[in-house]
């Protein structure tokens, strides 16, 4: 993807992966119906991501905003953003993988989780390689 039609696009996923970040710690945080699970150690693991994940969001935000201007301020903060959405990631399917979610009785839940991970796999490296390779890049 290159040009301004692609930075749009761009700057609308990474402000997407924001709004449903946020999204689905309000729905975790008021109803529970992200919760994949409910024992103590799925909860305890999951409740220590809000900080980790609003700084992601946070990146996000200000790299997709940066890329709509035109502002070369768009490429540290979305390679920080990608770098964080694969922390993330790697950090949830760890847990996910070790404590079996994704087991044989898979819910609407685990597959949310599911796609969580693979969205952030998939936008994450892909948002630092183009910023990375972004006419914007300072050398």
């Amino acid at each position: 993807m290159k040009g301004a039609g692609a930075d749009r696009v761009h700057a609308a996923l990474m402000l997407l992966a924001a709004c449903l970040t946020a999204l689905y710690w309000l729905i975790y945080f008021t109803s529970g119906a992200t919760q994949a699970r409910s024992d103590a150690i799925y909860l305890g693991f999951e409740n220590s991501f809000p900080l980790a994940d609003s700084w992601m969001a946070l990146a996000l935000v200000i790299s997709a905003c940066c890329l709509l201007r035109g502002d070369s301020r768009a490429v540290p903060w979305g390679i920080c953003a990608g770098s964080a959405m694969v922390y993330l990631a790697s950090m949830d399917l760890s847990f996910d993988l070790e404590q079996k979610v994704f087991g044989t009785a898979m819910n609407g839940k685990s597959v949310i989780e599911a796609a969580i991970n693979l969205s952030c796999w998939i936008l994450g490296p892909l948002t630092i390689v183009r910023f990375w390779r972004h006419p914007l890049r300072q050398v």
